[in-house]
């Protein structure tokens, strides 16, 4: 039992002969004085293997990442939404020049548009074409329009999420034995 801690721990491997030279070069510390000689949490130098990372470290790795990952969140959400609105802004001058929404309709058309039933105010006229697909209707910040077949497939070109289909469900097979007339009245 005559041999030191040091002489103790580097027989059993858990620390190396240059460990206990370093210690012989600095000599002995005096307790209590000056700032605390040990890093991290809890007073304790802990011993990092090669190849391993400090709890520290990978802490700090981790907080970086979270952060790179918000700000690309960030520039991704920023870059939609300036797209959304160059869209809008793009749909919107062509439903000023081209809607055929008439003020004082009273018939409304019902239709389903993601997967919802939606309605728009429609002339008997209007109600006739857009069930024979002569017109079509796009959705443009919450309003609908109702919009001749050539301008509905420009909007559709820009944008196909903002026209419905007025086709209904084809492939419905319980449909084809008792068919809905699209002119039903709800």
């Amino acid at each position: 039992m005559g041999d030191s801690l040091k002489d103790q721990l580097v027989a059993l491997g858990l620390a190396s002969p240059e460990d206990k030279k370093r210690a012989a070069k600095k000599g002995g510390r005096k307790r209590g004085s000056g700032k605390r000689a040990s890093a991290g949490k809890g007073g304790r130098n802990r011993r990092v293997h090669p190849g391993e990372m400090s709890l520290d470290a990978a802490w700090r790795a981790r907080q970086r990442e979270e952060k790179q990952s918000a700000e690309e969140k960030k520039r991704r959400k920023q870059e939609e939404d300036r797209q959304r609105r160059k869209i809008n802004l793009s749909l919107q001058q062509l439903v000023e020049k081209h809607a055929l929404n008439d003020a004082s309709a009273e018939l409304k058309r019902n239709f389903l548009y993601k997967g919802r039933i939606r309605s728009v105010l429609v002339t008997p006229e209007q109600m006739k074409a857009l069930n024979a697909g002569e017109l079509g209707l796009v959705f443009l910040r919450g309003s609908y329009f109702v919009m001749a077949p050539e301008h509905v497939e420009a909007v559709r070109a820009i944008s196909a999420d903002h026209v419905p289909e007025l086709g209904g469900d084809q492939g419905d097979e319980s449909e084809e034995e008792f068919p809905v007339p699209d002119d039903l009245m709800w």
